[in-house]
């Protein structure tokens, strides 16, 4: 089961450990000590502290509920209770509960709201701009951004246009050196929200997206300067977007399905630079639960070269995962992330 919740007003729980005084609010000043003020008590919206004391506030409070706290992510809590388990996701204000025992469920809603003012909202459906979609009977949880996919199609005027099948087109290459040779785009340019697209797009990336890696690692190079045909090829990704609102990532519940990761490089990709591109991506219960695109920082030498690099950079991100996974329970010290790479 999952479920989320919402900590209201979260950053004035937190106590201060330093003093900090602030005036006299209006309404509430004192005629007979007009130059007196205020010492706070509890933390503030609007204070540099307040983030910081929210978060120290809910750590110990979920350690005091019996909450371990993983080290791989700090923001990830974990309690078992004989076979059965809890996790507890925290994102600022927001929660998200997961477990298998309802009884465990609710007892840990209700400690949190005890301890806090909150909002039960139920199952998980939507969390942070992601539509989540869990059904118990066939075990499958899809994770999808339709609606806001749709939100930057309109946003940028795209709602209507003509649909692609691919992100980028395979035959061209973007350059600097575009600009140079299209010397009158400063003017058609100055009111492209081209930056504004390329982070729409590069937040259905990060989350839910990994199709659009390779396209948005290329298209923010220029974020800076774009010109004419940069906004073309944003475009393009914008139309494959029409094309696929419904994709998203889908993970089911078999028995025995195991991390493995994929990994690649070109070579050389950056005709300017002669820098290549790695790319690399975990599966996991049948979707993908980790990937990257990213310019490599140094020049590769050779195929192989550049193939040991992205390689290199996969391995790192296996690491992690595999300690997260084992703090999870889901995988022991002596297993293995099978990696698969093309360059033998």
């Amino acid at each position: 089961m999952l479920h989320q919740m919402d900590v209201k007003t979260a950053f004035l729980n937190g106590s201060l450990n330093e003093d900090i005084y602030m005036d006299q609010p209006d309404g509430y000043l004192d005629a007979t000590q007009p130059d007196y003020v205020c010492k706070l008590k509890r933390s503030l919206y609007g204070l540099k502290q307040s983030p910081r004391m929210w978060n120290q506030t809910i750590d110990g409070f979920m350690i005091k509920m019996g909450f371990k706290k993983c080290e791989s992510d700090h923001c990830i809590y974990i309690k078992r209770d004989d076979q059965d388990m809890i996790l507890v996701v925290l994102y600022v204000d927001d929660l998200i509960l997961a477990s298998s025992n309802n009884e465990l469920l609710k007892s840990t809603k209700m400690a949190l709201s005890k301890r806090f003012e909150m909002t039960d909202l139920g199952e998980l459906d939507y969390f942070l701009g992601m539509e989540i979609k869990n059904d118990r009977k066939t075990g499958m949880v899809t994770v999808q951004q339709t609606k806001f996919l749709k939100s930057v199609l309109t946003k940028f005027g795209m709602d209507n246009s003509k649909p692609v099948k691919t992100p980028q087109d395979p035959g061209l290459k973007l350059t600097k050196n575009m600009c140079e040779q299209e010397c009158k785009h400063e003017d058609t340019m100055c009111n492209v929200p081209y930056r504004s697209a390329v982070g729409g797009i590069m937040y259905l990336m990060v989350a839910t997206r990994p199709d659009l890696a390779a396209a948005v690692g290329s298209l923010s190079q220029f974020s800076s300067d774009p010109c004419p045909t940069h906004w073309q090829a944003l475009k393009r990704v914008l139309r494959y977007l029409q094309a696929t609102p419904n994709h998203g990532l889908e993970f089911t519940r078999e028995e025995g399905s195991r991390i493995c990761g994929y990994t690649d490089a070109d070579w050389a990709g950056d005709i300017e630079s002669r820098r290549s591109t790695s790319g690399y991506v975990f599966m996991m219960s049948g979707g993908c639960i980790s990937w990257k695109s990213q310019k490599q920082r140094t020049i590769a030498l050779s195929s192989t070269e550049a193939e040991y690099m992205a390689l290199s950079e996969a391995t790192k991100e296996a690491v992690w995962l595999k300690v997260l996974l084992g703090e999870l329970g889901e995988m022991t010290s002596d297993e293995a992330i099978k990696m698969y790479e093309d360059n033998q």
